[in-house]
């Protein structure tokens, strides 16, 4: 007789050459591009998630993965084992640096290819990351007030000032918050921000709460400005992703200027900012 041992390890491989004859690879395909967006969304550089995806691929089998990615679209293709070739588009048009939720989705990407789960675990680890419960609203609003105080201070603002930004800062942080509900432009978001967030500096000082205008829109801008864009772009450059990075470049180009014409635009329509 055949010891136990022996007898379940018969039946354990016979579950993986069912599932792999059942596995459907389209809906392979889409879960994990499902993952590979999170992540660039996230803040993920593209080199990381094309690597990702050609991991995650292979450890079913798929052969021949060939992926293209910038900013605002993913393609994927690849053989899978039945020799069929499968191909897949997704659009990206969504910006929202979290490096927390990428932590977990650079886990839940390496647990893909040690485990191979089957579609539905990948399916539901996923969802398990997603629904995930994230920081509560007011360690945001904490840290734009730190950042807005104390940038202000370090480029030469007094005590008021840095109050004044520190101020700045959690209404920068509401007005962002509030607009992104209604429109996901982020030029436009960023734009009508530095605008409110230049009549507000201004105001600050009018009635005494600050002492120099332009230390406590500095402060305000430090909160705004796109660093991990920059970095991305650099560090995609540096990898050999140019088209990437150049695209990358460009939109946080965009987004500083922006910001200076949000706030050149509330200096204007104030005189200066004088009272």
């Amino acid at each position: 007789m055949r010891p136990v041992s022996a007898i379940s390890e018969d039946l354990s491989s016979l579950d993986n050459e069912i599932g792999d004859k059942i596995m459907n690879y389209n809906k392979l395909l889409q879960a994990i591009l499902d993952v590979a967006e999170e992540m660039l969304v996230c803040g993920a550089e593209v080199g990381r998630v094309e690597d990702s995806i050609i991991r995650m691929c292979s450890a079913y089998g798929c052969d021949r993965i060939n992926t293209f990615i910038i900013t605002s679209n993913i393609q994927v293709t690849f053989e899978d084992p039945e020799g069929n070739i499968i191909t897949q588009i997704r659009r990206i048009t969504r910006n929202d640096a979290n490096f927390d939720r990428l932590d977990y989705l650079n886990d839940l990407s390496r647990y893909i290819c040690r485990e191979k789960p089957s579609l539905d675990v990948l399916v539901k680890k996923y969802d398990e990351v997603m629904n995930r419960k994230q920081a509560p609203g007011w360690v945001e609003y904490a840290a734009a007030l730190l950042i807005s105080g104390c940038f202000t201070v370090f480029f030469g603002g007094d005590l008021k000032d840095g109050i004044a930004a520190a101020l700045l800062g959690i209404i920068i942080n509401f007005i962002l918050r509030f607009i992104g509900k209604f429109e996901t432009n982020q030029l436009a978001k960023v734009f009508i921000t530095s605008v409110a967030a230049g009549f507000i500096s201004i105001l600050c000082v009018n009635i005494g709460l600050g002492t120099n205008t332009d230390k406590i829109m500095i402060g305000g801008i430090m909160l705004m400005i796109p660093g991990i864009a920059m970095t991305n772009s650099l560090r995609d450059m540096l990898t050999g992703d140019i088209a990437t990075g150049l695209l990358r470049l460009v939109n946080s180009l965009l987004l500083a200027a922006a910001i200076a014409c949000g706030f050149a635009l509330s200096l204007i329509l104030t005189g200066g900012g004088i009272a």
